[in-house]
């Protein structure tokens, strides 16, 4: 009787996953089967971090919410710390789909629709074994078995997100390139024209020609493009985007300039095509290391759009016309929800200076500081004592310090702080330390120097190059291959 109410189940279970299906694809939204995201929401790795990722399954009432999983799935510290090595630990499916996230450098987001697309994962609140096994469809062909090799959730998601990076860093090795149209749902689908089983479609970016890669046919490309729609994620999907320039001249987005052979001329900050001038040294010192402005010459600093001035210092208690008070964070504005927060945290109602709305205008918003818990915004250094591990914590997470030097070079005013293995537990895990902007780095016994920018190392191909842009000799620092590999290599650093 067992056996037969269990079949029932799963019967209804099959239904109600058809009828969705269908339901998803009868839908308004229009796929544009050319163009099924953007390269840029795909790479995105930073979109969501461990927690929005278990707060997302928390509010779809995933299954996965719950759901634990033992195997090699190592954080981005772990592999800096031993590449090689096998780090078996018990996870819940959140940091699993994290970790592949960062170690892939694949938008989290874009594994979560993965999962729902392939074994309904993210809605079906009573997955089967196999469901879990194959999580990804990950070696599983039409028509075949899936391969056992790949079979565990946390293998799945794994092999999964590095196989999509490197279909994304190679498409043009694979059938379905960018710019080639092809029959899809045709025995030879480069054969053209299309005959009456094919669908004629010119993937318009990489990530679209991987999709069809990995699902070679029309509907499960539907099915992603509509959920991935239905989940809000990314921006509007179903026509390209058109490229946004990133800067306007040369010089790298994240670098502190002032204008070559001014007296006291002002520092600004580059960032996403824009200018930000510091309104004072203080401004500019609370959060940057005054060391890597980069002296250029000013025509250089004038292609870019003024974007306003950054007037506060780091850490500023500003209230606007509403009586709102916030924490100034970075580049960020932090909204103090209660009194209960505003003492909790220590702060005095007469370090608050009133401002206009125009003055936070140039701050973005970030993650208010709404309740009176332990998570504080304010950064220090926690070392792990059993472990000889130092971590840097803010916000409740913990991000690894893989090498002492990063340590001194980021943070030479903290000090490092014992604290105990359950206290660091508690915290969530983020990626390791990276070196801040403007580092200028080398390896023992190689000539090669790159400088960082956005957790990337940038080659500066020859002196020309490294004098236009007006950085120190002196400040090169020679590193371990650790520490090195720790930063992905991005693009040569050009004047042309």
């Amino acid at each position: 009787m067992r056996k037969i109410a269990k079949k029932i189940t799963n019967i209804f279970i099959l239904l109600s996953l058809f009828l969705s299906y269908f339901t998803l694809s009868a839908s308004a939204f229009e796929v544009d089967y050319n163009f099924l995201l953007a390269d840029e929401e795909a790479n995105n790795y930073l979109s969501m971090n461990e927690r929005d990722i278990q707060r997302f399954l928390e509010e779809k009432n995933s299954f996965l919410k719950d759901y634990q999983y033992s195997g090699n799935n190592p954080s981005l510290a772990q592999l800096a710390l031993d590449p090689e090595k096998k780090y078996v630990k018990t996870r819940s499916a959140a940091e699993i789909i994290y970790n592949a996230a960062q170690e892939a450098r694949i938008n989290p987001q874009f594994i979560l629709t993965m999962l729902q697309k392939e074994q309904s994962l993210i809605e079906n609140s009573n997955p089967t074994e196999r469901n879990l096994d194959f999580a990804m469809g990950y070696f599983c062909y039409d028509g075949q078995p899936c391969n056992p090799q790949y079979k565990g959730f946390g293998k799945q998601v794994r092999s999964a997100a590095l196989q999509f990076r490197w279909y994304i860093d190679n498409i043009n090795r694979y059938s379905f390139r960018p710019g080639e149209t092809v029959c899809i749902g045709d025995p030879l689908p480069r054969q053209l024209p299309c005959t009456s089983k094919g669908t004629e479609v010119t993937p318009l970016n990489a990530i679209t020609a991987a999709l069809y890669v990995y699902t070679p046919h029309i509907a499960g490309n539907r099915l992603f493009a509509t959920l991935w729609n239905r989940y809000g994620f990314g921006s509007a999907i179903g026509s390209p985007v058109p490229p946004i320039a990133i800067r306007s001249g040369v010089i790298p987005d994240g670098a502190l300039v002032k204008a070559k052979g001014l007296e006291n001329a002002p520092v600004y900050l580059i960032k996403d095509g824009q200018r930000l001038q510091f309104a004072s040294a203080n401004a500019l010192v609370s959060r940057y290391d005054p060391r890597k402005v980069l002296a250029i010459d000013s025509k250089e600093i004038e292609l870019y759009e003024d974007g306003g001035v950054i007037a506060h210092a780091n850490y500023s208690l500003l209230e606007d016309n509403f009586g709102r008070r916030w924490l100034i964070d970075g580049l960020n504005k932090r909204l103090i929800g209660s009194d209960e927060v505003f003492r909790s945290l220590g702060f005095n109602p007469d370090e608050l200076v009133k401002v206009s709305d125009q003055e936070l205008l140039i701050y973005q918003e970030g993650l208010p500081l709404s309740t009176a818990a332990s998570a504080s915004p304010f950064a220090q250094l926690l070392k792990d004592t059993a472990a000889d591990r130092i971590y840097y914590v803010k916000d409740g997470q913990k991000s690894l310090i893989i090498d002492d030097f990063i340590a001194k070079a980021n943070f030479p005013e903290l000090s490092v702080k014992n604290t105990t293995v359950a206290t660091l537990d508690a915290l969530a895990n983020t990626g390791p330390v990276k070196l801040t902007d403007g580092s200028l780095i080398k390896l023992d016994k190689d000539r090669r120097v790159y400088v960082v920018y956005n957790g990337v190392r940038r080659f500066i191909p020859d002196e020309a190059t490294f004098e236009f842009f007006g950085y120190s000799w002196s400040e090169i620092k020679t590193v371990s291959s650790r520490v090195m590999n720790l930063h992905f290599l991005g693009e040569d650093i050009s004047i042309e």
